[in-house]
């Protein structure tokens, strides 16, 4: 009951965001509304990605806002802030309120994958949080609901966060002026973002048939 509950709260806040947020709320306009209160303005932006998660709007608008508004240095460092609360919000409410049910559901899926994050907890996170494809708010809930321990998550989650939020600020920073070599230079910094892990994963996975391969000879 207590997951229905909190997944029927998710999804409304969910819809309402979809439905206003994408059409109303661009980075302009939260810039706008950001600054309006003045020196307050970077606590009320960290306190807005912070509670973010709850309404699963967009991170990467906010990213985008962060650097329109305060820089791609001072954006970065807010964005990292209010990401990493963001993030351990969600996942307390997701080990809170729906681990039982879901291991009820998954069964023996969920346990080889809660014993995979527990050998790699912080590794796995980690390359999760460098993959842009990868929905930030899957890895902060779907972490909560498996048995990787807090510690992992809590070191791995700021530090896989700041290549993302350094490159997306700089992107909302270089919008000021499009087609600049600011803005291209962003650009790649997105993209380089986007490739990288892929090649890190392949690389991997090429060391990992090795392995095996030397303990087959063996």
């Amino acid at each position: 009951m207590k997951l229905s509950l909190a997944v029927a709260v998710l999804l409304g806040l969910g819809i309402i965001s979809a439905k206003i947020g994408m059409d109303v709320l661009t980075p302009e306009r939260i810039r706008d509304f950001i600054l309006s209160f003045g020196w307050l303005a970077p606590v009320l932006y960290v306190l807005i990605y912070t509670i973010r998660p709850l309404f699963l709007f967009p991170a990467i608008i906010l990213s985008l806002t962060g650097g329109m508004t305060f820089g791609p240095w001072w954006g970065t460092l807010l964005d990292l802030i209010g990401a990493t609360l963001g993030s351990f919000l969600a996942f307390g409410l997701a080990r809170k309120l729906g681990r039982e049910t879901i291991q009820k559901w998954m069964g023996r899926r969920l346990t080889l994958w809660d014993q995979q994050l527990e050998q790699q907890g912080f590794k796995a996170i980690f390359l999760l949080r460098l993959i842009p494809l990868v929905p930030f708010d899957a890895v902060n809930y779907g972490a909560g609901l498996s048995k990787v321990r807090f510690r992992d998550y809590a070191l791995a989650t700021p530090f896989g966060i700041i290549p993302g939020a350094f490159a997306y600020n700089y992107l909302g920073h270089s919008l000021h002026a499009i087609f600049s070599p600011t803005f291209y230079f962003a650009i790649i910094l997105v993209v380089i973002l986007a490739v990288v892990p892929f090649f890190f994963k392949r690389r991997q996975q090429q060391k990992n048939s090795m392995d095996y391969g030397v303990e087959q000879q063996k």
